[in-house]
């Protein structure tokens, strides 16, 4: 009875098969992004003046360095969720390894004050990731808005430049917003109506390089 030539070239070539299905199994985690951040829904704990205000973490809890923060505000009106998804700032998060944050606003509407409730609550996420989430690199906290959270970032950076690295100001505004603290803290303004994945990368590669 003849051999079975399956039988023969598996004998001959297991060890080569087995290191090509470890590699293209090693190769897909990486595409897809193994051990990438969850995004998740939290309420601000009791003990934060903002208590009970809903924020989206996109961060892995409990990293052993520590990591740049990102807060993303969307503009009023606007879908937090889906916001999320347009804009692709999560998928670059977890390939630049950043912490990232989506505050939403209450009932949709941003109160741009720097010493309003809205910035206080943003100044308690900033708070909240760094003693209740994770290791936060604190030279290196940023924040972008579109529309009214761009108005609310810049004004909020502007009044704590100690706090934030840079600032991200996005919106086809006439005239530009302000105030104005470019000497104090880096300002990217992107002049567009809308938020995609190429807007969020041009955002990280202005901010990455900034610490305080």
């Amino acid at each position: 009875m003849a051999a079975n030539p399956l039988t023969s070239w598996w004998g001959k070539n297991r060890k080569a098969v087995v290191i090509a299905v470890v590699a293209i199994f090693v190769l897909y985690l990486f595409a897809h992004g193994s051990g990438s951040a969850k995004t998740s829904e939290k309420d601000m704990p009791s003990r934060y003046e903002s208590k009970g205000r809903v924020l989206l973490v996109h961060a892995k809890r409990n990293s052993k360095k520590a990591v740049p923060l990102v807060l993303v505000l969307p503009d009023n009106n606007t879908k937090t969720k889906v916001f999320e998804t347009d804009s692709g700032a999560s998928k670059l998060a977890d390939r630049k390894n950043f912490a990232l944050v989506y505050p939403e606003p209450v009932a949709g509407e941003w109160q741009v004050d720097s010493a309003g409730s809205d910035a206080q609550y943003l100044m308690d996420i900033v708070t909240y990731m760094s003693e209740d989430w994770t290791a936060i690199d604190p030279k290196r906290v940023y924040i972008w808005g579109l529309g009214e959270g761009a108005r609310l970032a810049l004004a909020l950076a502007c009044a704590n430049p100690t706090k934030f690295a840079a600032v991200g100001v996005v919106g086809q505004f006439d005239p530009d917003p302000g105030p104005n603290c470019q000497d104090q803290v880096p300002i990217d303004r992107e002049r567009q109506a809308s938020w995609d994945d190429d807007l969020s990368g041009n955002l990280w590669s202005f901010s990455q390089s900034k610490s305080r």
